[in-house]
């Protein structure tokens, strides 16, 4: 009988070739610290880092190939590997769908890289597994002592800043958004915990102290999946403690202790730092719902409010404010499921959930601003609608396979410490699958990574004493080699492709913001520059729109409207919706060819679309007000603060436009009354209402039409100099209008001729602040005023903003008054 030949063993390398493993692992777990080198997210260029770092790892790997033993692989790793390859496979068939192909060789280089660098730390890892282990949990604690060090120290020290959305978004943490920042802390807590268990001296007290900060952090920023997954690592973790306390009589009772009381002092603490209300602590629903600066402002208006205006909240049955993130969540996976059952085989195309139609999710979008959705906010379901029921199938592999084998590992091992340093493996794993249902980590570099290197734990430790090993027959191992090679090359071309686009595109974003396309005002770039930079790949831009249409914005701001409109007609396939497309070829026709029909059946089309698109709203509004189409544009304001009910300004807008046109009162407080209950912390809103119920004691609201007749009777007053009689009118105009600007505007005038420049200066000062006219007269006004009173500094202010605002008199000016 044939006796088993010992298999042979995987033996670890020579010290320098070891060493040289443990500095590449530690580049790879640095990849958060890569700086967003002037792209307009870190994404472009922390991908960039890996696909450069696969190619000096995979040079290492196969120049010391027979001390790694590269083509040595057990079985189920292979079979796990081959999955992933497959799962690229059906990626790269889905092209064959794709709305555009440029977004789908995007995604593929970054997928390519995640392989690749998988792959590469896999052979370096497997040679000394625990010795890995033990280094990775480690610089874990490094890790979250300098990321949770930033949240802590920003809290403490603005100790009295309210823990408004406004607040928290601003915590200076290096990653694009708050649910990044949480779910890469979150994943590693487990490692942390793990070390104030067992490591010895200093590491022991760095990892206490690090999961002190980092369980302040994540309660303190507030992200829902981020703590999910802290509420469920500390539930399991303190199970085990118990378990090891009572069963096993483990000696652990003050690092029981520790996982006891250390989430209680962090939740106490962050609910007593950052106040919302001076006099009593934050309650845990602030934690979870993030109220804007604006309504935290208007609250503690209506605390200290000596006009008693909470009294006129309105509340209206049925009225109320939606729960966004449930709601905006479920609209985004049911897109995802509309668009798999569009191509169940292969799907829209991979990375392609960004260029596919959005009707559904934008009639439930609350803001004015452009927001184009990038992503399902739930990978699988994300793949699903990309790749298809076959993709989705070998992606939920991919995810699952390695949760099983980590319970598979857990049910088997009885050692307390092997235990938990499992259960640790697991619970990192379970946030990352946590943060993979409400959020987007496959296409965070620093996310991947941490969870390719569990999974190499996982998979590792899965059959560690099983000694059959498969090995690749050699005739293989050159075209893998350069198969590799290949793939890591095209990554880097691609990546770097991505990193110089998102660079040009932020410099574009940054030079093009706040500037009116269609005056002079200058920009940094022109036209002829920002074309010799020109990359149109991808060809969609960072937030999902067509690349194209920033180019087309230089065009328009150099008159080259011809060309703008040909670039926006050659964008109009890149994506579906094409809204910005659309929405800048109506402003052309309106505004340079005063060709109606054609800006109204763009700006429409847009608005059936997203109806709560500000810009978009204000465009169809200016064209139905050219058509005197009155009632498109009740009809449009309807519609608009249906779907944007979080814009007073247009609650308060449409109340007096209905007042305009039907003189009604009781309508006028009907619409207010309804703003009032979506947005029942609006003084904006409380204010109208009283001041509309004040002026109903004595005198009704002027209409339009009754305030242009008396701003005409003061102009001929004004005309002929009898300057006290204009300025009677314009004060008549103000008692029952109080917001009339223009009235306020030009009592300012007449005090400025009348040379009452105190009194000038405080009305233009109203109508600056009030942001009411860009003309720049007021600046201008208010400007002489100051130089008039020998307040020189603040009269060049002045003339400096009038100037910006190109009014001819202040551009008249010589250099001296304003430098």
């Amino acid at each position: 009988m044939q006796k088993n030949k010992k298999p042979s063993q995987l033996k670890v390398p020579t010290t320098s070739a070891h060493t040289i493993s443990y500095v590449l692992v530690l580049l790879y777990l640095l990849v958060s610290f890569v700086p967003l080198f002037g792209a307009v997210d870190y994404d472009a260029p922390e991908w960039l880092y890996v696909s450069l770092l696969n190619a000096v790892s995979l040079v290492f790997i196969f120049k010391n190939k027979e001390d790694f033993k590269v083509f040595i692989i057990p079985k189920h790793i292979k079979i796990f590997f081959l999955v992933y390859l497959g799962f690229f496979f059906i990626s790269c068939l889905s092209i064959i769908t794709a709305i555009n192909v440029s977004e789908s060789l995007v995604q593929l280089a970054r997928l390519v890289s995640m392989i690749v660098a998988m792959y590469c730390l896999y052979v370096f890892i497997r040679l000394n597994p625990k010795g890995f282990f033990d280094f990775f949990c480690k610089i874990t604690v490094l890790l979250l002592l300098f990321y949770s060090w930033k949240a802590f120290s920003y809290s403490l020290g603005n100790y009295e800043s309210p823990r408004t959305q406004n607040f928290i978004n601003a915590l200076p943490h290096s990653f694009s958004n708050g649910n990044i920042y949480t779910a890469f802390i979150v994943i590693q807590l487990p490692f942390a915990i793990y070390g104030s268990y067992f490591f010895k001296k200093i590491w022991k007290y760095a990892a206490i102290v690090s999961l002190f900060l980092t369980t302040y952090a994540l309660i303190f920023v507030g992200s829902r999946a981020a703590l999910l997954s802290l509420f469920i690592i500390y539930i399991f973790l303190i199970i085990t403690t118990l378990h090891g306390l009572i069963k096993l009589k483990i000696g652990i009772k003050k690092e029981a202790l520790l996982l006891l009381l250390l989430p209680i002092l962090s939740l106490i603490m962050v609910l007593n730092v950052n106040r919302l209300d001076n006099n009593s602590s934050n309650s845990f629903t602030d934690i979870f719902i993030l109220i804007s600066k604006e309504n935290y402002e208007d609250s503690i208006k209506l605390q200290e409010d000596d006009e008693n205006l909470s009294h006129l909240v309105a509340d209206l049955e049925g009225v109320g404010r939606p729960n966004n993130f449930a709601e905006a969540r479920i609209s985004l996976w049911n897109l995802a499921y509309r668009n798999f059952k569009h191509n169940p085989l292969l799907g829209i195309g991979y990375g392609n959930y960004k260029a596919t139609a959005k009707k559904e999710y934008y009639r439930s979008a609350r803001v004015g601003v452009f927001k184009n959705p990038r992503r399902a906010h739930n990978d699988l379901f994300e793949k699903l609608a990309e790749t298809g029921v076959i993709g989705f199938l070998l992606y939920a592999i991919l995810l699952l396979y390695p949760l099983i084998l980590i319970i598979r590992i857990l049910i088997k091992e009885k050692q307390f410490e092997r235990r938990f340093l499992y259960i640790s493996i697991f619970l990192a794993t379970s946030a990352y699958l946590v943060d993979a249902f409400f959020n987007f980590p496959l296409e965070r570099a620093p996310i991947q990574l941490l969870f390719s290197i569990i999974v190499i734990f996982i998979l590792i430790n899965f059959k560690k004493n099983d000694e059959v090993v498969s090995k690749t027959k050699s005739v293989y191992h050159v075209p893998l080699i350069l198969i590799l090679f290949l793939c890591t090359f095209s990554s880097i071309a691609s990546n770097y492709a991505v990193l110089n686009s998102y660079q040009l595109q932020r410099s574009m974003m940054e030079d093009l913001k706040g500037k009116r396309l269609f005056t002079d005002q200058k920009l940094n770039n022109t036209y002829q520059s920002i074309k010799e930079q020109w990359i149109n790949y991808p060809e969609l831009s960072y937030v999902g729109t067509a690349n194209n249409v920033y180019l087309a914005n230089y065009a328009i701001k150099e008159k080259k409207y011809e060309e703008a409109l040909e670039i926006l007609n050659r964008s109009n396939t890149v994506n579906k919706d094409a809204l910005l497309v659309k929405s800048f070829k109506s402003e052309i026709y309106l505004n340079i060819y005063d060709k109606i029909d054609s800006a109204k059946h763009y700006s429409e089309d847009v608005f059936d679309i997203y109806p709560s698109f500000k810009t978009n709203y204000n465009l169809l509004k200016k064209i139905y007000r050219k058509e005197k189409d009155t009632a498109s544009i009740m009809r449009i304001m309807n519609i608009y603060t249906k779907y944007n009910f979080a814009d007073v300004n247009e609650w308060q807008s449409k109340a007096n436009t209905v007042y305009d046109y039907t003189g009604n009162s009781e309508l006028l407080l009907k619409v207010l009354d309804t703003g009032i209950a979506y947005n029942p912390s609006s003084i904006k809103l409380l204010e109208a209402k009283k001041e509309v119920l004040d002026k109903l004691k004595f005198k009704s609201y002027l209409t339009d039409k009754e305030v242009k007749a008396k701003h005409q009777e003061a102009f001929d007053y004004f005309a002929t100099q009898d300057y006290d009689k204009a300025k009677d009118v314009f004060e008549e105009i103000l008692i029952t209008n109080p917001k009339d600007y223009l009235s306020i505007q030009n009592i300012g005038i007449i005090d400025l001729v009348q040379k009452n420049y105190e009194e000038a200066i405080k009305s233009l000062t109203k109508v600056i602040k009030a942001n009411a006219f860009t003309d720049g007269k007021a600046e201008y006004s208010r400007g002489y005023c100051y130089e008039q009173l020998g307040q020189l500094e603040k009269a060049k202010a002045d003339y400096k903003k009038s100037r910006l605002k190109n009014y001819s008199q202040a551009m008249a000016l010589p250099a001296s008054k304003y430098e």
